[in-house]
């Protein structure tokens, strides 16, 4: 254990109770589960940059990410969201050996688990790969993301989702009715608010301000301190 500690420069002991992490691989399997739900949050992140990034004609195209490729196989002049498509692969593996080594500390009999090298094997696989993946993750694709403020803007306008807001000052029916107008017509909520007169234009761009939204509450709502949200 020692040489071992010296030798990876981590403050390693021996357990406490040696027939027990003889019997039980359960601690691996604790560290395994960690890098599962590492992997997922990646994944996700991974899943979100090329959903973000799709287009540029027919998706939603609010981000542009790093060319890492000449272009696609099949669509010259397009760039792929290769690394967060690489990223996916991999966090799936990472689950892939999350399952094996579930399977094999469960398959463990009486005092001992003969299904040690397998268990070893892919936690050390998982933690090798999600790393490296991690790292070109950040550096050949976060690192280079631009975002299209144009774009946002304009699909944030365009999206009835907006009318949310609405609904705490001119009631629920009423701002469904104008999210169907504006979904029937393709006009603005915005536009469509002013035209009924529901409220002034200062008011409203209160309200429907993207800035407010994220901040949580209700939007438009006033402070203690007397002042909007």
């Amino acid at each position: 254990m020692r040489n071992l500690a010296r030798y990876t420069n981590l403050p390693l002991k021996p357990a406490s109770n040696l027939f027990r992490v003889t019997q039980s691989m359960g601690d691996v399997l604790a560290y395994s589960g960690a890098m599962r739900r590492l992997a997922v949050e990646v994944g996700k992140i991974a899943s979100d940059l090329r959903l973000l990034s799709m287009g540029p004609r027919a998706g939603l195209s609010e981000i542009a990410l790093p060319a890492v490729q000449p272009g696609s196989s099949i669509m010259p002049g397009k760039v792929n969201p290769s690394v967060p498509e690489m990223v996916n692969q991999v966090c799936f593996q990472v689950m892939g050996c999350d399952q094996t080594i579930a399977i094999a500390c469960e398959a463990g009999q009486l005092e001992l688990n003969v299904m040690m090298p397998v268990i070893a094997w892919n936690a050390l696989h998982a933690s090798t790969i999600l790393r490296e993946a991690m790292k070109v993750f950040r550096r050949s694709c976060i690192d280079g993301i631009v975002a299209d403020a144009a774009r946002a803007r304009e699909l944030l306008d365009r999206s009835s989702a907006m009318a949310t807001a609405l609904s705490p000052h001119i009631g629920y029916a009423m701002t469904a009715e104008i999210a169907k107008a504006a979904v029937k017509t393709g006009r603005p909520i915005r536009e469509i608010v002013l035209e009924r007169g529901l409220m002034d234009a200062a008011r409203l761009d209160e309200i429907l301000s993207a800035e407010s939204m994220t901040r949580g509450g209700i939007v438009g709502e006033k402070q203690e301190d007397g002042k909007a949200r």
